[in-house]
C-alpha cells in the first residue's frame, strides 16, 4: 500500500504539469473561431486586374466593385494606358497623351502652342505659366549655349594647339589633349582669376541687360533676340515655325552632345576627335586611325 500511494504521489504532479491551466475548448468554440476566420459573402471585392472570370460567384452575385467610388469617378479622369481596367467603360476616353510618353497625360499646359512642344515634363517643372516661361527661356539659352560647344569642343582640340603655336603661348588643352572641363580637371589650366572674372562679367551683363529689357518692355517672345543678320528666320508663319522647331531640337540634341562629350572623354581618357575621327578629320587621316 504504501508502495502505491508513492506512485501515485509521483505521477499526479507530473500530470498537472503538462495539463493546460485555462479552461479546454470544447468542439463549438472552435467550430466558431473557424467561422469567424472565413470572409463574408457580403464583403466588397476589387479587382482592377480582372482576375475573377465572368462566370465567377463572386462577380455574378455582384460582390466586385471598382477602385474608385462613385463620387470619384464622376469627377476624376481615369487614366489606363496599359489596359489594367477589365471593363473599359470605367476609363476615361477623353485623355490625351503624351506625344513623349505615350504611357502619361500631356501636361494641361504643354498644348503644342509652342515649337517644339512635344509633352514632355514628367516632373511637371512647368506647372504654371510663369514656370513654363521661366524653363522656356532657360532651355533656350542652354540649348544656343549647347550648339555652340558642340561646334567649338572639336574644333579647340583639333586647333587649340597650332592657334596657341602661332601666337606663341602655352596651349591650355587637358591631358591627352582633351577640351578642358570640370570631369579632367581642366578648368584648372585656365588664367586665374582673369579668365573667370572676364566670364562672370560677360554672363552678368547679359542677364542685367534682359531683366533690364522686361521690366521697360513685354515681348510675345521673350527668347527673340532679334539676331538673324542672314534673315533665315523665315518669311511666312510656317517657315518660322519651322526654323523654330529646328533650333529647339537641334539645341536638345546639342546639349545631349555636349553632355556625351564630356563623359566620353572622362572614361575613355582620350580626346573626342581621336575616338571617332571619321567624323572630324580628313578619311586618310581617319582610316590610319582607324
Amino acid at each position: 500500500m504504501k508502495i502505491t500511494a508513492i506512485a501515485l504521489s509521483s505521477i499526479l504532479p507530473a500530470t498537472v504539469a503538462f495539463t493546460s491551466k485555462g479552461p479546454v475548448p470544447t468542439q463549438t468554440a472552435m467550430l466558431a473561431a473557424d467561422t469567424a476566420t472565413v470572409p463574408s459573402p457580403e464583403k466588397t471585392i476589387f479587382d482592377p486586374l480582372g482576375l475573377y472570370s465572368a462566370n465567377s460567384p463572386e462577380r455574378l452575385d455582384g460582390l466586385i466593385k471598382p477602385l474608385e467610388s462613385s463620387t470619384l469617378s464622376a469627377t476624376k479622369e481615369i487614366f489606363d494606358p496599359l489596359r489594367l481596367y477589365s471593363d473599359q467603360s470605367e476609363v476615361s476616353g477623353k485623355v490625351e497623351t503624351s506625344a513623349a510618353l505615350p504611357f502619361l497625360p500631356r501636361p494641361a499646359l504643354l498644348d503644342g502652342s509652342l515649337p517644339g512642344d512635344r509633352g514632355f515634363d514628367p516632373f511637371n517643372f512647368a506647372s504654371d505659366a510663369n514656370s513654363l516661361q521661366w524653363q522656356r527661356k532657360a532651355e533656350l539659352k542652354h540649348a544656343r549655349l549647347a550648339m555652340l560647344a558642340a561646334v567649338g569642343w572639336p574644333i579647340a582640340e583639333l586647333m587649340h594647339k597650332n592657334i596657341a603655336d602661332a601666337f606663341d603661348l602655352a596651349p591650355l588643352l587637358a591631358s591627352n589633349d582633351r577640351v578642358p572641363s570640370i570631369l579632367n580637371d581642366g578648368l584648372s589650366h585656365a588664367h586665374f582669376p582673369a579668365f573667370w572674372i572676364a566670364t562672370i562679367a560677360v554672363a552678368a551683363a547679359l542677364e542685367i541687360t534682359e531683366s533690364v529689357a522686361e521690366n521697360v518692355s513685354c515681348k510675345l517672345n521673350p527668347t527673340d533676340y532679334g539676331f538673324d543678320p542672314l534673315n533665315l528666320g523665315g518669311k511666312t508663319d510656317e517657315q518660322k515655325r519651322f526654323m523654330q522647331e529646328a533650333e529647339v531640337f537641334n539645341g536638345r540634341l546639342g546639349m545631349l552632345a555636349i553632355v556625351g562629350f564630356a563623359a566620353q572623354e572622362f572614361v575613355l581618357k582620350s580626346a573626342v576627335v581621336d575616338q571617332i575621327p571619321i567624323f572630324f578629320k580628313p578619311l586618310n587621316v581617319a582610316f590610319e586611325q582607324l
